[in-house]
């Protein structure tokens, strides 16, 4: 018994070291409907553990692996010691659901066992209808086609002017009885356009071509820097979803078949769902045609702002004294894209001292092209003046098709301080006409010494009872206490001046620490790095950092040319990222830029101070 047992164990062993490993492919299959899943299998006989493809890539199928199935057989020989046979397979199944009708072929797929390679053989899948599981549509249109989900973009309209911020919708449709998830937002493909943020989803039921949807909508806006022809799309977005997949009738023969294929919930694919899987919903791209801004007729004060704007200004305060700022504020309100909407200037800038303006945006929608922009200007008479100066602002309106010019006026303020110049003195006045009038006078020869009292020893009242002696003695008092409070004020002064330097100091060392973020937006970066050498130049000065510009901190130390220039570029890119929004200055900044930055604040500070 045990030497049988040893046989028996020893044939097994023989025939499966003899069996060949065999590795094919196929589907359920060869033939089923747009939108209906078959299965795709590899199966492997002759062992158990094999690699196979996780993804499989078919233009028009979504193929999802779905997992491994391990089998194995026992067979028994008919003579004495002849053996056994035993056969190990394993079956790795994907879910396989066409997109589109047509001819499709699976490519043969790579299988390795023990380290050796196989590759099965294509295989061909037939199919047919009308219905498309994905796709896209072309801009605004409404055909869906039958599709179980797709994409469109949809613009306000199918031109713009160059600058021009054109509202645009991103719709995903799919259909109501798919259970799907977003995974992420769109992405959308527009080369030679800045867009603004896509708005929260907003998601609602539809009807389109006897198909019940879930829309889910994006709001934006599109803002083309060039003319000519520019492709908005594809729109792409992924998700996870459970497609419908045909039931698996096994075949019975005679008349049950026809029953069975008349019967509606067997034909329903919608009966039985696969598991989560990727999808792609896809919307073709539309085109804009985009015209350029017309180069006639450009006001002196137009920047780049298309849309429909309106100003209002106002001044503060109404009186100063000579030296002290006015406020200026400008409101400029209406839609389109505020990126380009820049400070107004004024109309006559002589006998004013201008400085740069500050900028806020408030929007009022969802996209940000609608909403108010205030500005904050500060201006200081240098001559008498009855009024504020006039500004001036220009837009292009894309419905009218013309330059609009907005104007603040002036309105009346009072400059105290400024006077003409004074009067010669009277006393200078008296003695030129006395010189004038003795010029050519002869005067007595000799005169005489007077040794007649002047009132010196009248009385003999004690000088001490006098009240001008108390004056003199009270002088130098007087005198002390003066000069003590002039050291008590300077030492105020100073300390104040100390405190005021201390602050500044740490302010800068803020705006470094800031600089040297890994992730501070450029925008950010150019806007620290001009306030470090306004603070820096502040201590030296003891003005105020606000009112310096950039000119006004490249006269505080002695630059070379190179340094110099460096300086401007940092104050000209500064105030371009204050005024340009979403469109410059919100990305990333890179670790170049960012070193370049601290170099030329680092040179500023190591520079020699102007005398």
């Amino acid at each position: 018994m045990a030497a049988m047992l040893c046989l028996w164990l020893g044939g097994a062993q023989a025939a499966r070291g003899d069996d060949d490993v065999q590795v094919t492919a196929a589907v359920s299959d060869e033939a089923t409907e747009a939108g209906q899943a078959v299965d795709f299998t590899i199966t492997v006989n002759g062992a158990t553990d094999a690699s196979v493809p996780e993804n499989i890539n078919v233009e028009g199928l979504t193929i999802t692996y779905v997992g491994p199935n391990t089998q194995t057989q026992i067979s028994f020989g008919t003579g004495f010691g002849s053996g056994s046979h035993i056969q190990r397979s394993v079956i790795h199944t994907y879910s396989v659901v066409p997109s589109r009708p047509g001819d499709f072929v699976i490519p043969g797929q790579q299988v390795v066992v023990d380290g050796k390679n196989y590759t099965t053989k294509p295989v061909s899948l037939r199919v047919g209808g009308t219905a498309s599981a994905g796709g896209g549509s072309s801009g605004g249109g409404g055909g869906d086609n039958g599709q179980m989900f797709y994409a469109e973009c949809v613009l306000a309209r199918d031109w713009a002017y160059t600058g021009e911020a054109l509202p645009m919708e991103v719709r995903l449709y799919v259909d109501a009885r798919i259970p799907a998830r977003l995974e992420e937002g769109p992405e959308i493909t527009a080369e030679g356009c800045t867009m603004q943020k896509l708005s929260n989803p907003a998601q609602t039921e539809v009807t389109r071509n006897g198909r019940q949807y879930v829309m889910v909508t994006y709001k934006t806006a599109i803002t083309a820097a060039a003319a000519g022809k520019v492709a908005v799309g594809p729109v792409t977005v992924q998700a996870s979803a459970q497609l419908p997949q045909a039931r698996q009738r096994r075949r019975l023969g005679g008349p049950f078949d026809d029953l069975l294929a008349q019967n509606p919930f067997f034909n329903d694919p919608f009966q039985m769902m696969s598991p989560p899987q990727q999808i792609t919903i896809r919307g073709e791209p539309v085109e804009l045609a985009v015209k350029p801004l017309p180069a006639d007729g450009q006001p002196r004060s137009f920047a780049g702002a298309v849309g429909n704007y309106d100003m209002t200004t106002s001044v503060k305060p109404a009186t100063v004294a000579a030296g002290d700022p006015v406020t200026i504020t400008a409101k400029i309100t209406g839609r389109g894209d505020f990126d380009r909407v820049t400070a107004p200037e004024l109309v006559d800038a002589s006998g004013w001292k201008t400085y740069p303006a500050s900028g806020k945006y408030e929007p009022d929608d969802d996209v940000g092209i609608s909403g108010m922009k205030t500005f904050q200007m500060a201006v200081i008479p240098e001559t008498q003046k009855k009024e504020s100066p006039e500004l001036e602002w220009s837009y292009f309106d894309p419905v009218k098709e013309q330059y609009v010019t907005l104007t603040g006026k002036g309105v009346p303020i009072t400059v105290e301080g400024v006077t003409s110049q004074a009067a010669a003195p009277v006393v200078a006045q008296q003695q030129g006409a006395a010189a004038a009038s003795g010029a050519g006078a002869a005067g007595p020869d000799i005169q005489y010494i007077r040794v007649e009292s002047t009132g010196w020893g009248k009385t003999f009242e004690p000088v001490y009872a006098s009240r001008m002696y108390w004056v003199a003695q009270g002088a130098p008092l007087v005198a002390l206490l003066a000069l003590v409070g002039m050291q008590v004020a300077r030492k105020r002064a100073a300390d104040e001046e100390a405190r005021k330097r201390g602050q500044w100091r740490k302010e800068k060392e803020a705006e470094l620490a800031r600089m040297q973020r890994r992730d501070v937006p450029e925008g950010e970066l150019y806007q620290a790095a001009a306030r470090a050498l306004r603070l820096e130049a502040a201590m030296q000065t003891g003005r105020e950092p606000e009112t310096l510009d950039g000119t006004d901190v490249a006269k505080a130390r002695v630059l070379d040319e190179g340094l110099a220039e460096r300086v401007r570029e940092l104050f000209d890119r500064q105030a371009e990222t204050t005024y340009a929004g979403t469109s410059g200055g919100k990305g990333a900044a890179t670790a170049q830029a960012r070193v370049e930055l601290l170099e030329t604040v680092k040179g500023y500070e190591n520079a020699k101070l102007a005398e």
